[in-house]
């Protein structure tokens, strides 16, 4: 097999292109040349103009833009209003955001050699709304926020010495502050994403020969480009298909040699195939052939191994044109019973759903593309192996990163949470189209997610159309978050995306999670034993949802996975709602985000983010959940995360427990420890085999600040939009973190940067300030890069600390005329290690195949708050009302007795969604809501229900009887029973159901 010189592209001789048709034999390779033929991929990224106004004619060649100012893609005019404002709860997200036009405008001069070449500019994605011109002239609009698109320019470009103007309009605004009334972009709302305006991810400006392989930008282009998929596999071959489609943009036909090679992770050709074709002037003609790899190695979840297929087109002995597509080799299922196979091996997905905006405190939405790696490379070693975008895509580079981190990818379009019509869905459904084109080689996607509600039968079948005009070979599965809100979905979904885990909707299909465990809890606080960093003591605290301190969110995560998913064998597994804590859709006011995520804002992990790693890496994992700095006389519970058997727990070298029977599979409780200076220790072990051990020491004084630097892989780039982070903790005497310190530092910087800094979850307007407050002795601090390369110096203090300094050198960029051919940089230029199969796991309950917790009345139940709610039926008094609280129903109205019934939590009563209880009419039947009307009656009781005068006794809480009526096949939704503060011994509504006759 023969070499591919790094960085270039080996082009095989005549000899080899002689074959006509796919060779499916290994290839003595005589002869290779250095070429990429006439195309070129520029990052378009640096040196934009931009201004945060909306002036008339900015598309003009000739308007002048010297005042305004300078900045690099990828780029958000929001950076410096997020993360700043308490939020409101509810769900409602962070509102106080500025929102307008705005533009941006380029100058750029191409070389005069590219005179008659293709030229094509690519936007990965604006948001909201994106008008593009070129030398004045208008291209058109895309308003999808999160799907690339492009744009073929050539005809309106100078040569040489001439200058061009791509000029770009920007509006991020919203027609509605309530989200189900922002038509036609519902998505573009808090509720769901922060408005992160802006062109804020990467920007590409390709040239090709008019002989080229087509982009995969079906957005104005109407082109693919490459589709490649394997077929056939086994352990000793595999048939691999490539398909090109070409356009030939010449005035004369040409005879064109179309030749792919499948090329392994070392550099090698391990695979080559041909085809010949006379193409005519103006023709566009997809070639296709297919050749067999010997002994392929397999994308596994644990190890996903990466091909790449490079695809030419020559003439004669002159390559005109390349291209590179991903590709990795796997065969999986989606078993209703026994869950996920990869390569025929099983596979528990565990996961995060992940919003594609990725707010960072200080950056907002517009992040290098390094920075998107750093938060894939903390969810793996979290142990994740599954992803679901949050209704919208992720952006090109993160689906990437999926590939290379074996991550399976639930992926969306572009929806809100309804089921639309009209302009809503034309949108989507092109949207839905030019996502599947762009993204469909990437071996990491195994579901298209449809939308985020059910669709109608026609618009089922659009969807289903679409996958098998552009991804016909993928065999990928398709679902519809909130499909069992329609009967039909059955008909057409062919995996179930399941809301909250706690039961299948559809007994016929795989069941996977998108949105588990949506509790909240800062980072700052550890424990009730600990200080209280403004939460507790917050004025907002009774506003909360959830008051959760870190370590009770932790040992949450366990249990809520355990519980939903881990512990059944048929459950494919899921995604828990969300990795990182953003500004959108929050429901505690004590926060100035939402605090759902295992890591914060600014990717600092939380006690959280160990635990899911102590349960989901594969290898023997243990995490003592807090620290060793408590006061004297202190006793408490002491919690243990361990993917092992049993734990033993020592305090300065003192055995005080031992453990042999977890709590929901893997938490080990230690009541009564006793804290006493020095440390504790903690050890897993297996079959009595001591397998991992982990310390906490108690940590002295604070004495001193500690600066630490992260970058990309090529350190810190001068090209106007890189970020450096720097994290400050204060240290003591034998440089180790101070667990409760929360003071102010001082920041001084010098040298060509901007500073972005971080934030404070507990505090407004704590974002871009030269101070910032440690939290559980840390925070981090973000800068920017300007196109001026130099020395930056940081320097941290605080009165009473020894200071500390950093100096950071950000190299320079080679920029010519407004173009660079350096791109967007990685966070780890390796290869991710392969992992081993779980160490262990602790032992299922027996599945037997079947549904559970049905009843005739309320089909498709499904429940979506943060408890179990139960169905029951034989409705009367001396029944049980709730799933967790011991109240039983005891004088009830004579209509309601012999009714089915559902047992909601009680423990959910301040907690909202608007999808929180749903259901299809079985029959004909009375629906009827016991409400306690210490809560605020919300919307759905008062939009559907009437108040009938009764009232019914639970226990000494009296309930309003309510009532409405359903059709036989209706859907049914009932959102949550406040969407504000309650009264702190208020129930959660209940609800009966009865057939009419």
């Amino acid at each position: 097999m023969l070499k591919i010189l790094k960085g270039y592209i080996l082009l095989i001789t005549l000899s080899l292109l002689s074959f006509s048709c796919a060779n499916n034999e290994q290839e003595s390779l005589n002869k290779a040349e250095i070429s990429k033929g006439n195309r070129i991929k520029y990052n378009f990224n640096l040196d934009w103009k931009f201004i945060k106004e909306n002036p008339k004619n900015a598309q003009e060649i000739n308007f002048n833009d010297s005042s305004w100012s300078t900045v690099s893609t990828p780029h958000t005019f929001n950076d410096i209003d997020t993360f700043d404002d308490m939020s409101i709860g509810g769900h409602k997200g962070e509102k106080n955001q500025w929102r307008g036009t705005v533009w941006y405008r380029k100058h750029f001069k191409l070389p005069v050699e590219d005179t008659g070449k293709k030229v094509f500019i690519e936007f990965e994605s604006v948001r909201q709304i994106a008008d593009v011109y070129i030398n004045g002239i208008y291209l058109g609009q895309n308003q999808t926020g999160f799907i690339p698109f492009g744009y073929d320019i050539s005809k309106y470009l100078k040569f040489g010495e001439e200058e061009n103007i791509i000029a770009v309009k920007v509006n991020n605004d919203r027609k509605s502050d309530n989200f189900r009334d922002n038509d036609p972009l519902v998505w573009n709302h808090e509720h769901w994403h922060p408005t992160h305006g802006g062109i804020y991810r990467n920007v590409f400006l390709h040239t090709m020969d008019p002989l080229h392989i087509t982009l995969p930008l079906y957005d104005n282009l109407k082109t693919v480009g490459t589709y490649v998929y394997a077929e056939n596999i086994t352990a000793e071959n595999v048939d691999v298909t490539t398909s090109a489609e070409v356009q030939n943009d010449y005035n004369v036909a040409k005879n064109v040699t179309y030749l792919a090679q499948i090329v392994d992770r070392d550099g090698y050709v391990v695979a080559t195939s041909t085809a010949n074709k006379e193409l005519s002037a103006g023709e566009k003609f997809t070639f296709s052939a297919t050749t067999s790899v010997k002994n392929p190695k397999l994308w596994y979840t644990r190890n996903p191994y990466m091909y790449k297929v490079l695809t030419f087109l020559k003439e004669g002995n002159t390559i005109l044109d390349s291209y590179e597509t991903p590709l990795g080799i796997r065969s999986f299922e989606f078993n209703k019973d026994s869950g996920f196979h990869n390569n025929g091996e099983y596979a528990k997905l565990h996961g995060w759903g992940q919003k594609p905006t990725n707010a960072w405190a200080g950056l907002g939405a517009a992040l290098p593309d390094w920075l998107r790696e750093y938060t894939f490379q903390l969810m793996d070693e979290a142990g994740g192996n599954f992803i679901r975008w949050g209704h919208c895509a992720g952006s090109p580079a993160e689906i990437a990163f999926g590939d290379k981190y074996g991550f399976v990818t639930l992926m969306p379009g572009v929806s809100g949470e309804s089921q639309d019509e009209g302009e809503v869905w034309d949108i989507r459904i092109k949207a839905f189209k030019d996502m599947i084109v762009y993204y469909r080689n990437h071996p990491s996607i195994f579901i298209w997610e449809g939308g985020n509600w059910a669709e109608t039968e026609a618009h089922y079948k659009e969807i289903l159309a679409i996958i098998d005009e552009f991804d016909p070979k993928g065999k990928r599965l398709m679902g519809n978050r909130r499909s069992d809100t329609k009967t039909e979905s059955e008909k057409y979904v062919t995996i179930e995306i399941g809301t909250e885990g706690w039961e299948r909707e559809f007994e016929s299909l795989p069941i996977v999670e998108s949105e588990y465990m949506r509790d909240e809890a800062p980072r700052r606080i550890w424990d009730k034993f600990s200080p209280d960093d403004n939460f507790y003591s917050h004025p907002n605290l009774n506003r909360n949802t959830y008051t959760l301190s870190s370590e009770e969110f932790a040992i949450g995560q366990v249990s809520h996975w355990w519980n939903k998913m881990g512990k059944k064998p048929f459950h494919v597994g899921g995604a828990n709602w969300v990795f990182s804590d953003g500004p959108h859709g929050g429901r505690n006011p004590t926060e100035v985000t939402r605090a759902s995520g295992e890591v914060d804002g600014v990717r600092l992990p939380k006690e959280a983010f160990y635990t899911l790693k102590a349960m989901w890496r594969p290898e023997p994992q243990i995490h003592v959940v807090g620290h060793w700095n408590y006061e004297p006389g202190t006793k408490k519970t002491m919690y243990v995360v361990s993917n092992c058997s049993s734990v033993k727990i020592y305090v300065n070298g003192e055995l005080v427990g031992t453990d042999t029977k977890p709590k929901d599979g893997y938490i080990y409780e230690f009541p009564n420890i006793e804290w006493k200076a020095g440390e504790v220790k903690v050890e897993g072990y297996l079959d009595d085999k001591l397998m991992v051990s982990q310390t906490k020491k108690t940590v002295g004084e604070p004495v001193a600040i500690k600066l630490t630097s992260i970058t990309g892989a090529k350190g810190w780039l001068a090209d106007g939009s890189d970020i450096a982070l720097v994290d400050f903790e204060v240290v003591d005497k034998n440089g180790e973190r101070c667990p409760l310190d929360a003071d102010r530092v001082d920041f001084k910087i010098s040298g060509p940067a901007i500073w972005r800094g971080g934030y404070n979850s507990g505090k407004e307007k704590s974002i871009n300030n030269l101070f910032l407050d440690t939290e559980v002795g840390i925070n981090r601090v973000a800068i920017r890069s300007l196109l001026e390369a130099g020395k930056v110096t940081i320097t941290a203090s605080r009165k009473g600390l020894k200071s500390a300094s950093i100096t950071l050198t950000s190299q320079p960029i080679e920029l010519k005329d407004g173009l660079t051919v350096q791109q967007p940089q990685v966070y780890f230029k390796g290869v991710v290690a392969e992992e081993p199969m779980p160490v262990h796991t602790p032992k299922m309950p027996p599945y037997v195949p079947g549904i559970k917790n049905r009843s005739k009345l309320f089909t498709n139940f499904s429940y979506t708050g943060d408890a179990k709610a139960m169905l029951r039926t034989t409705m009367n008094w001396g029944k049980k009302a709730y799933t967790d609280v011991d109240q039983n129903y005891t004088v009830i109205p004579h209509y309601l007795r012999f009714g089915e019934y559902i047992r909601t939590p009680n423990s959910d009563s301040k907690y909202w969604a608007r999808d929180q209880l749903q259901f299809i009419a079985g029959a004909d039947m009375h629906i009827y809501v016991l409400h306690d009307d210490r809560v605020k009656r919300p919307a759905f009781l008062l939009e559907n229900y009437i108040d009938n005068g009764d009232n019914v006794k639970v226990g000494d809480v009296i309930m309003s009887v309510f009532k409405r009526t359903a059709k036989k096949g209706e859907s049914i939704i009932m959102a949550g029973n406040s969407d504000g503060g309650v009264p702190k011994e208020s129930r959660m509504y209940t609800v009966i159901g009865k057939k009419i006759k």
